[in-house]
């Protein structure tokens, strides 16, 4: 069997989704689509949610240690394999130490009520055993937005559960989406995700561009008139809003698609002034400056 094809027999689908910084971590299949599939903006919506079995978690595990034998962090694939018990997640850690017991890390996708279903106690636990950051989508501080989007938590119950991930001594990287309340709400949408981010510690804000895909409520939302779509440029003046408002320390900021085309990446706070500058000579230059 060739390398190629002992992959392909570890995954169930051809494309793995990984976040940009997990690209060097070994990808670990232990479950498939999200476990609240209701988001108004999300393709993977539609996905069936199911958990893989442990024995072949395990046959995975023996296939990646003979592809990646000097491997030292694993991904848990998944759009929120942190809802697991966390019984099933130790099982996975002790069955990791197992096969490749060069791994010290683990991280993961998880939504902040993921992490409230469990206790301190379990937080502590998961990371002895090796959990060492969770990636969170958390799109919005703004509670109207959330509801709409039939998010499923609110900024409070987020603030929360990243505070818990701060006690716990877990690593957090997040997601936002600028223009995600549509034109009608972006003020707001900078103002309150900038709030909600300052009462945490993330290492990481990664904004992500809003996509509407046919068939969500989102874009059924936009086809009646009920959203309104924001142009680049308005998506950018939002994001450089939010950023102004922000007050997070040893944080990295980035935007992959910035006005569609753009990188911007900086670390706050020390580099919030020059990526500032950065979004106003962006902003010029597409006419709206």
């Amino acid at each position: 069997m060739t390398r190629e094809e002992m992959y392909q027999s570890i995954y169930t689908h051809d494309t793995i989704y990984i976040p940009p910084h997990e690209e060097t971590s070994g990808p670990l299949e232990v479950a498939l689509g999200c476990s609240w599939h209701r988001c108004a903006f999300c393709d993977f919506a539609r996905d069936e949610f199911r958990l893989t079995p442990l024995e072949q978690v395990e046959r995975s595990l023996q296939v990646l240690a003979a592809l990646q034998p000097e491997q030292t962090r694993l991904f848990l694939l998944g759009e929120n394999p942190f809802c697991m018990d966390t019984d099933r997640l130790l099982a996975i850690a002790a069955l990791v130490r197992r096969h490749m017991p060069r791994v010290e890390a683990l991280a993961m996708y998880a939504r902040a009520d993921d992490v409230l279903r469990k206790t301190d106690g379990e937080l502590k636990a998961l990371r002895a055993a090796g959990v060492r950051a969770l990636h969170i989508g958390v799109e919005s501080g703004c509670d109207p937005i959330l509801l709409h989007c039939d998010k499923g938590v609110t900024a409070a119950q987020t603030v929360e559960a990243l505070g818990r991930l701060d006690r716990a001594g877990i690593d957090y990287f997040v997601t936002v989406i600028p223009g995600l309340g549509g034109r009608e709400w972006s003020r707001l949408n900078a103002v309150e995700t900038a709030r909600m981010l300052n009462r945490t510690h993330p290492k990481n804000i990664w904004c992500l561009k809003l996509h509407l895909y046919p068939g969500t409520p989102l874009y059924r939302d936009a086809q009646a008139g009920h959203f309104t779509q924001m142009e680049p440029w308005e998506v950018l003046a939002e994001e450089r809003l939010m950023l102004t408002e922000l007050s997070v320390t040893d944080c990295l900021f980035e935007d992959t698609t910035v006005l569609d085309q753009y990188t911007l990446r900086g670390m706050l706070p020390d580099q919030k002034g020059q990526l500032l500058t950065a979004m106003d000579l962006l902003l010029q230059a597409s006419g709206a400056g």
